[in-house]
């Protein structure tokens, strides 16, 4: 059953019980009601009979000039005064022992009605049927009688029972208008979720950029904006999986393809070696020369594979370092690969520490130097300079080499990826050096920005933040 139909039907039901219940309960209180009004109407009006008779009969004494009227004078009296033809109400009289005296019409008193009145002297009244009886104990010229009234309550009863007839088809008709209504109201309010489910099926199906339409402020608004957070959120992870796959497998084939070409020159001029027997001392230091600058290549390939794959491992040290103290030990390093590329060289940096991995901060200005040599020309000049703003630790690089294409910037810090190839190779170079320096900027909270212009050089901004150590402090 589907949550509009159970919707409808439990409300449905409770409605359908709160009309009935709230219908018999009025009419309850409106039967008690009229049946207490009857009750008294028909006490009163048995009391009055009861006053009018002992009157009448007085009456009745005096005009016959009479001490005591005798019982069937009394009856007789009784039968001129409540024929059947005169009152409306069944009127009986019994004697002292409960004995018949009169009675307009047929009907017969409970004996234990009778016995109850005789036996406390008080009026009683009791229901039967559709029938009201009234008993009462009277003195009448020294006489003891039983004085006693039945009234009809079949109207009452009969109007109660034509209400309920009505209160039925009323609440039939009531249902019927409701269900209608109802129905309508339901098919109405489940009209957004309808669209929220299609919506989800449209998503799980692989329509990630499907939205849902939200509108208003209620609940299914909200649902149906979460919704869309959600399917946002799905298109943007699957984007970013898509992202990984296809960085991976270029990943994938630019080292395939780098290892390619020099196992390629080491196997193919190995096998010379190794077949030609002719060759000359000029030719073996040749081939032997190339063979060594292929391995070197792959060497430093792999060494640039694992520094990627162990940066940010659980094997990082991190300690506090005085950044002008290790700038001005990698001075020293640098200078000596400067001064054999004939360029002009200058390292320093402010006073301050840094949290930080050595190693990874000494490799990271290794490789960015490393490539502001590759694009330098001889006698140009390289300059490192770093800086404190606060907390904030900044160091440039700069270079007047050849630059690099605008368009060409935001790609090179991808893995493997090389503005031009032939003069990388011939350097040395795998396009990993730049993807690493990303990595361990990363790793100390810090950022890398490239400025660069064709024939005037290249300047790379790093700003760091430090490592996990200075949360700690």
């Amino acid at each position: 059953m589907k949550l509009w139909q159970k919707i409808f039907l439990y409300t449905m039901v409770l409605v359908m019980l709160a009309v009935s219940v709230t219908s018999i309960l009025l009419l309850k209180n409106s039967f008690e009601l009229a049946m207490d009004q009857r009750k008294q109407a028909a006490y009163t009006e048995h009391e009055f009979l009861i006053t009018n008779f002992k009157s009448m009969l007085l009456s009745e004494r005096l005009r016959q000039n009479a001490i005591v009227l005798e019982k069937s004078q009394v009856a007789e009296y009784m039968e001129s005064t409540f024929g059947a033809e005169t009152v409306k109400n069944g009127i009986a009289f019994y004697d002292k022992n409960l004995e018949p005296v009169y009675q307009n019409r047929e009907f017969s008193a409970e004996e234990e009605l009778l016995n109850r009145v005789a036996e406390s002297g008080e009026s009683y009244l009791q229901m039967k049927g559709n029938a009201l009886y009234i008993l009462s104990k009277e003195s009448l010229e020294t006489n003891t009688y039983y004085f006693l009234t039945v009234s009809d309550l079949g109207s009452v009863i009969s109007m109660h029972r034509d209400m309920l007839d009505s209160a039925r088809t009323v609440s039939m008709a009531c249902a019927v208008a409701i269900a209608v209504i109802l129905l309508a109201a339901v098919k109405l309010l489940m009209l957004p979720l309808q669209k929220i489910n299609a919506g989800t099926r449209a998503i799980a199906q692989g329509e990630y950029e499907r939205r849902v339409s939200v509108k208003g402020k209620d609940e299914i608004s909200e649902l149906a904006f979460n919704m869309n957070r959600m399917a946002q959120a799905v298109e943007e992870n699957i984007r970013a999986l898509q992202d990984v796959a296809e960085d991976r497998k270029r990943f994938i084939d630019n080292l395939a393809h780098e290892m390619k070409t020099p196992l390629t020159s080491i196997l193919g001029f190995s096998d010379l070696l190794l077949i030609r027997s002719d060759l000359s001392e000029e030719q073996r230091l040749e081939y032997a020369g190339i063979i060594k600058d292929e391995a070197s290549r792959l060497r430093t390939l792999s060494g640039k594979l694992m520094e990627m794959i162990t940066v940010g491992e659980a094997n990082v040290e991190w300690q506090q370092e005085e950044m002008q103290q290790l700038f001005s030990e990698i001075a020293v390093s640098l200078g000596v690969i400067a001064k054999s590329h004939k360029l002009v060289f200058s390292c320093q940096s402010e006073k301050g520490k840094l949290w930080m991995d050595r190693e990874l901060i000494k490799s990271l200005v290794y490789n960015l130097f490393d490539n502001a040599v590759k694009a330098s020309r001889e006698g140009g000049a390289i300059a490192i300079r770093g800086w404190f703003e606060k907390e904030v630790f900044f160091f440039t690089v700069t270079d007047e080499g050849i630059g690099i294409p605008k368009e060409e910037i935001e790609k090179i810090t991808q893995a493997f990826y090389m503005v031009d190839k032939v003069r990388s190779r011939a350097s040395g170079g795998a396009g990993l050096g730049l993807a690493l320096c990303v990595e361990i900027t990363r790793l100390h909270r810090g950022n890398l920005r490239i400025e660069s212009a064709q024939g005037k050089g290249t300047t790379v901004t790093v700003r760091m933040k430090g490592g996990k150590g200075s949360e700690e402090r």
